[in-house]
């Protein structure tokens, strides 16, 4: 809780149960969660929680740097993996999983030697995950 309380300060950001399981939430699932199953899975801990403090929250996690967002078709994306790395997106079940990024930081000086300023890197692969591929030949 130490370390929470000092990334919260570090972000002018008042410690909250909210926040405190919001964050929690998305930093240790990794399952890029919209705002609806973020609220799904909060509720269940803090039932008083409503859907527009949890709307508020993310958007403040995004605003300070704590998340990113991200849009895949119409759904908004969390990930509390702020470093630049590699999204894999299934396209048939949804799934979307990170992998680090070694040559991210040959992409951003490419992009640098042509004058653009990166401000942040996420790199989106689609296709089909194993365990689709794996069900998909079952049939």
């Amino acid at each position: 809780m130490d370390n929470l309380r000092e990334v919260f300060e570090d972000k002018h950001l008042k410690l909250t149960k909210p926040r405190v399981e919001i964050y929690n939430f998305i930093k240790t699932q990794h399952i890029h969660p919209t705002a609806s199953a973020v609220y799904e899975a909060v509720q269940k801990k803090l039932p008083g929680v409503s859907l527009a403090t949890v709307y508020n929250v993310l958007n403040k996690f995004v605003e300070v740097g704590l998340l990113k967002e991200f849009k895949i078709g119409d759904e908004t994306h969390f990930d509390g993996n702020t470093t630049p790395h590699i999204h894999f997106v299934c396209l048939q079940c949804g799934k979307i999983e990170d992998a680090e990024c070694k040559e991210s930081k040959k992409i951003i000086e490419a992009a640098q030697k042509r004058g653009w300023e990166v401000k942040e890197f996420s790199l989106f692969v689609y296709g089909i995950c194993p365990e689709c591929k794996r069900k998909s030949h079952i049939k």
